[in-house]
């Protein structure tokens, strides 16, 4: 099968998707956080309910895009180069909530 720039499967498709939704709302929390005057040092959901959830959304969208992409080439044989390309960095933020989760149930150091 031939690499190619845009996925040929359903499941690339879906990753490719999700990895754009990733964007827009990455895009969407900067435009969010200017508005807000970058006041908030650590948003959530309990002191900046907008921005917490669009933050959260978008750190979501790019796990699943990671994740479908792994589907689309184990599973359908996808070969598109986005798919390569956005696998890493899906992953990427996974290990960064996982070491976000991590860091919060150690604390702070004495």
């Amino acid at each position: 099968m031939k690499n190619r720039l845009l996925p040929q499967t359903s499941k690339g498709k879906w990753s490719v998707s999700l990895f754009a939704a990733f964007l827009v709302l990455g895009i969407a929390a900067n435009r969010i956080s200017s508005a807000i005057g970058n006041s908030i040092e650590y948003p959530n959901l309990i002191n900046s309910p907008l921005l917490g959830s669009v933050i959260y959304l978008a750190f979501t969208a790019a796990i699943l895009a990671s994740l479908m992409g792994i589907l689309a080439v184990k599973k359908d044989q996808e070969r598109s180069i986005l798919v390569f390309l956005l696998i890493p960095i899906g992953l990427f933020f996974l290990v960064a909530i996982v070491g976000f989760m991590l860091a919060n149930l150690i604390g702070p150091p004495d």
